[in-house]
């Protein structure tokens, strides 16, 4: 079974760049300064020099992550638990009538509907695609899905320090989640 690395910290102002290649110089045991990344805005960093370490980013609630797997892309998402404002009308325009439908029926409805959010964002990071109005059309709610014709599994975890957060990777074969705090 495949292993994803998870690598956290606290952010604290840091560049999520800088961040970012000192994680993954643990992941690889190179120097940091081998990890210079490029990205087109609003897509996952991919490293200049070594494309084949994969990269997903996420940040919230002052929180840092990234995921990194030598195999393919891997997305990640992870969610502080926040009160989220017009929860019916982002449900209605973005998510899957079953996520509707499993968000509606939670004890915990606030909680279920960031579960989703970061289920889904995880799915769609590891696509290579944005949030936009196809983020509608497939469902989250099950650990093997169809996004966007390709298959993937999701994995919800939590951070052994941050229980509070909400935390969800996406990859096309089944895998483990490995967190490593730096």
């Amino acid at each position: 079974m495949t292993e994803i690395t998870v690598y956290y910290t606290v952010q604290a102002g840091r560049a999520s760049d800088l961040l970012l290649r000192e994680a993954a110089a643990r992941f690889t045991g190179l120097d940091a300064a081998a990890f210079a990344t490029v990205r087109e805005p609003g897509k996952r960093p991919v490293f200049a020099v070594h494309p084949e370490i994969r990269a997903s980013v996420s940040h919230s609630g002052g929180i840092w992550a990234a995921a990194l797997s030598r195999e393919t892309d891997v997305g990640l998402d992870i969610q502080e638990l926040v009160a989220v404002r017009r929860m019916a009308g982002i449900a209605r325009r973005f998510y899957h009538p079953a996520e509707r439908e499993v968000w509606e029926r939670a004890d915990d409805p606030a909680a279920m509907f960031v579960r989703l959010w970061c289920r889904k964002e995880a799915a769609v990071k590891q696509t290579g695609r944005g949030i936009d109005g196809s983020f509608a059309l497939f469902d989250a709610t099950r650990d093997i899905c169809e996004v966007f014709g390709e298959t993937l599994i999701l994995t919800d975890f939590s951070l052994p320090d941050f229980p509070d957060l909400f935390c969800a990777a996406a990859y096309p074969e089944p895998f483990d989640v490995r967190t490593v705090r730096f």
